[in-house]
């Protein structure tokens, strides 16, 4: 009687499961969705927490022998408290909108400016002309903290102390999640061989080679998330990529885009003349008049997810695009965006300068994007009235992603080249960060995963998701 009573019980309990299993998947599927953003200037608020608290680093560091055979420990221990977790406190409601960052930002720079620098800064610092003008830390610092931010954006967001606002946009508006895909788009531009250097002729055989390459383990990526998303019936964001579509098949495309453009671009045209910039505004031009006139940005908005045909193939294969339009017609702006940062990058990262001035140069040129890209921003969304879509990839968000990362940049730029001794390397997790990157987003997406099976966020308390938030940053940095 015993076991039989045991046994029914645990039926009952599975059976409880199985049917709230499907009300658990909608509720946290509403809880990620449908949600209007917030508006430029906060979230340009959050992304200073890496710039301001560079020179609050710099000074607490500087306070710490070399010699101290914990220095290595308690370095680390002041990057994670200045540089990492007040990215972590600026993605909660624990700070009030626009004020609590506000008031964060004021009170480190306050401290760092009343600190005095305690000694000279260590031998990682001296100036190296190679360093300056090849592997610029401030890039550096800028890739590791899009990764880092978006480490924690991607798993606080199922926390109820991620506030709403900042979760991905339905329809138009800004949103801080939106600037994730784009930010690594931009950073790839940045950091690309073809935007210091000149791209040679190269055989096709070779271009072919490279291509795979660089797109095998994206789309192998991609296909496992697909099938652990479906497997696990992780929910789902549809209006931001569709039903099977994500960021790794975008990034596919992309890659392999790029490395044929490349190869066309070695051998039939002139190297001299900036040919991704003019393309990038070809393509930006094409699909904004395509998304406004041509009906585009309802198609994306408001389309079916399916097909009605009598021909089977070609139900199939208009059922496949209209599910996954925003991602396969998404490629077109974030090519464009792509195309773009390498451009800009020749200009204002990589110029054929002395190293004597390229400091002074990078900074001007920097500022004079951050303007550009800021004011064409304004002028679409303003004066010609067309929104901001993160969901069609449009020309005004593609100027946002710019004119956000450019300027961004440009402040960590200015603040590791202001502080006395201009610094010549990255703190170390970001350096860590930077140069194990693939690696690093892989992690933070499996763990949040695992953290969504083995915890209910979306009925977290706030101290037990800074408790669980805190860990997985610990882990994944």
């Amino acid at each position: 009687p015993l076991l039989s009573l045991i046994d029914a019980s645990l039926s009952t309990l599975v059976a409880m499961e199985n049917l709230s299993a499907p009300r658990k998947y909608a509720e946290k599927e509403a809880f990620v969705t449908g949600h209007d953003g917030t508006n430029p200037l906060e979230i340009f608020l959050l992304c200073l927490a890496v710039p301001i608290g560079l020179r609050l680093y710099s000074k607490l560091t500087s306070y710490v022998s070399h010699t101290n055979k914990r220095y290595y420990w308690i370095e680390i221990a002041i990057e994670f408290a200045t540089l990492i977790l007040p990215n972590l406190l600026l993605q909660t409601s624990l700070l009030p909108y626009i004020i609590g960052p506000s008031a964060l930002h004021v009170c480190m720079s306050i401290l760092s400016h009343i600190l005095p620098q305690h000694h000279k800064q260590s031998h990682q610092n001296k100036v190296n002309n190679n360093n300056i003008i090849n592997r610029p830390p401030f890039l550096t610092v800028h890739r590791a903290t899009i990764y880092i931010q978006t480490a924690i954006a991607i798993l606080a967001v199922d926390f109820p102390i991620f506030p709403r606002r900042y979760c991905k946009t339905e329809i138009g508006g800004y949103g801080w999640m939106d600037l994730g895909a784009a930010s690594f788009i931009i950073i790839a531009g940045w950091s690309s061989s073809s935007s210091s250097t000149a791209s040679n002729n190269t055989s096709t055989m070779k271009s072919m080679r490279k291509a795979v390459i660089k797109c095998a383990p994206l789309l192998l990526l991609g296909i496992i998330r697909l099938i652990t998303i479906k497997g696990v019936e992780y929910q789902e964001h549809v209006s931001e990529y569709g039903v099977h579509w994500n960021f790794f098949f975008t990034l596919c495309c992309v890659e392999g885009s790029m490395v044929a453009w490349k190869h066309v671009k070695g051998r039939h045209f002139s190297l001299t003349l900036p040919w991704n910039g003019m393309l990038a505004c070809l393509l930006m031009m094409v699909y904004q008049l395509y998304l406004s006139i041509g009906g585009g940005q309802d198609f994306i908005e408001n389309g079916p997810r399916q097909c009605s045909s009598d021909d089977s193939n070609w139900l199939s294969l208009c059922s496949a695009f209209v599910a996954n339009r925003e991602g396969i017609l998404g490629i077109i702006g974030y090519l464009s965006l792509r195309l773009l940062s390498e451009s800009m990058a020749r200009y204002c990262i990589w110029p054929k300068v002395d190293a004597s001035t390229i400091t002074e140069l990078r900074q001007w040129r920097l500022l004079i994007a951050s303007v550009a890209f800021w004011a064409a921003h304004v002028f679409l969304t303003s004066v010609l009235g067309v929104s901001n879509s993160r969901r069609s990839t449009n020309v005004p968000f593609i100027l946002w992603s710019m004119a956000q990362n450019t300027s961004v940049l440009c402040l960590i730029h200015f603040a590791m080249t202001s502080m006395g001794e201009p610094v010549q390397s990255a703190p170390r997790i970001f350096m860590s960060t930077n140069r194990f990157g693939l690696p690093v987003f892989f992690a933070s997406n499996i763990l949040t995963g695992l953290v969504n099976l083995l915890v209910d966020t979306i009925h977290s308390s706030n101290e037990k998701a800074m408790l669980v938030l805190s860990v997985y940053l610990m882990a994944v940095c």
